[in-house]
């Protein structure tokens, strides 16, 4: 009767964890990479901030205690903490961070890992925002910069297999808002024209929603303007009030719960990139709806409006870069909550015996049978959301009896669930790698 092993426990101590399953918590992440010295002259801030420290914050003023001003990194940090808790409109866990995510001039998010392990792997989604360019030159339209696929390598690490990788069990979406007014190989030039940008869904990245857009008010393009590479500012903030407020299940696009401009302070919604040193930041209202649409199967979201809804602004949609199973921020949350709720299930096992049919080397049916309702007890539990409701309105898990546990060392549950209003199921594998 092998043991299913112990987990390798990396930089985390996984054995103390709490496998949260409140999907409203949040993180954003800061890349100063692009700055000589982001903080010289805010010595507060970099006692609690600097050498990569992360901090969990509840409301404004406690990160304006700590230092922080809209004079840090243009302002750009300040204006996303306040825009999330202006719409939020109460206190809220946010964990923060600020890193320079750049090695020998390429991009480097190990702080990714770091952030969600320093918060014991309760945030559900982590916003990025980072000067690095999203875009490079292609043969006719642009191509992908290498910062998209070493973002999701690291968010695909934390998603993890058991006792393979060094964060296991902390699953969680990437928000990100990078640098899309400028195409990387072109110097000296921030213009970038929408017509041109790749299909992201092509990546099959299911990690990653890119936000594009943002308010075009002179705040905000005074900020855009004095960023190292005119970054645009972009609306990560509101993305993540907006997931905040909303059960996993729920779409940030969602019309009826989701108006931007609540606090009569969006009006004005652009791409932010276009032709920006001529003044050009692409505005909503100029882009019509055929073309937002292309935009948004591209995979991208984007400020929008509705005829019958004049005075609101909207987010698109909640795409993430992928076409397949995990194609939107809302399925990604439902299923990182299940695979926390199953995790939460199978970690009492380490170091535990489990018993083996010698016959097949798959787990004996009695032993399936008990941990599995065990699963489905706690998927039952916990799968609704704050008002009560289930999130699934089906599922399933079995173990995968294709594999001799005792040749391969490894353990395979097959799970499936049904989103609420879909007929569809969700197909996930939770891997565990035994005595490694």
């Amino acid at each position: 009767m092998p043991g299913l092993g112990y987990v390798s426990l990396g930089k985390l101590n996984l054995l103390n964890a709490t496998f949260s399953f409140d999907e409203k918590i949040c993180g954003m992440l800061f890349d100063y990479g692009m700055y000589e010295d982001p903080f010289d002259d805010h010595v507060q801030l970099e006692n609690y901030f600097g050498n990569n420290q992360v901090w969990l914050i509840r409301n404004l003023e406690e990160i304006e205690e700590m230092g922080l001003s809209d004079e840090f990194m243009n302002g750009v940090p300040y204006y996303h903490i306040k825009q999330f808790y202006d719409y939020v409109g109460a206190d809220a866990d946010l964990y923060v961070m600020f890193s320079n995510c750049i090695s020998n001039g390429k991009p480097d998010f190990e702080a990714i890992q770091i952030i969600q392990q320093a918060s014991n792997g309760k945030i559900f989604q982590l916003g990025i925002w980072t000067e690095q360019c999203i875009w490079k030159s292609g043969l006719s339209d642009y191509d992908f910069t290498s910062l998209l696929g070493e973002i999701e390598s690291q968010a695909e690490v934390l998603s993890g297999i058991v006792n393979k990788t060094a964060a296991d069990g902390l699953p969680l979406s990437v928000i990100l808002n990078a640098n899309t007014a400028k195409i990387d190989d072109v110097d000296g030039k921030y213009v970038v024209d929408h017509k041109k940008i790749p299909d992201a869904t092509s990546l099959n990245f299911p990690k990653i929603s890119v936000i594009l857009g943002q308010n075009g008010t002179d705040e905000v393009h005074e900020m855009q303007l004095a960023n190292n590479h005119k970054t645009p500012v972009g609306m990560m903030g509101l993305a993540l009030a907006c997931l905040c407020l909303s059960s996993a299940e729920m779409n940030i696009g969602y019309v009826d719960k989701f108006d931007l401009n609540k606090n009569d302070d969006l009006n004005d919604a652009e791409l932010g990139f276009g032709n920006v040193g001529g003044g050009d930041y692409t505005p909503i209202k100029d882009l019509n709806k055929v073309r937002r649409n292309i935009i948004s199967l591209k995979g991208y979201i984007l400020p929008t409006t509705y005829k019958s809804k004049e005075s609101g602004i909207y987010f698109s949609n909640d795409q993430t870069l992928s076409e397949r199973d995990f194609s939107t921020i809302s399925l990604n949350r439902l299923a990182h909550k299940c695979r926390r709720i199953i995790r939460s299930v199978m970690f009492p096992y380490v170091n535990g015996n489990i018993d083996i049919d010698p016959s097949s080397g798959a787990v004996n049916l009695t032993e399936q049978t008990r941990i599995t309702n065990l699963i489905i007890e706690r998927l039952d539990a916990n799968m609704v959301n704050p008002l009560g409701q289930e999130q699934i309105s089906g599922r399933y898990v079995k173990f995968d009896d294709t594999k001799n546990i005792l040749m391969t060392d490894e353990l395979d549950l097959n799970c499936y669930f049904v989103p609420v209003g879909s007929n569809m199921a969700i197909d996930i594998k939770e891997a565990y790698i035994l005595n490694e």
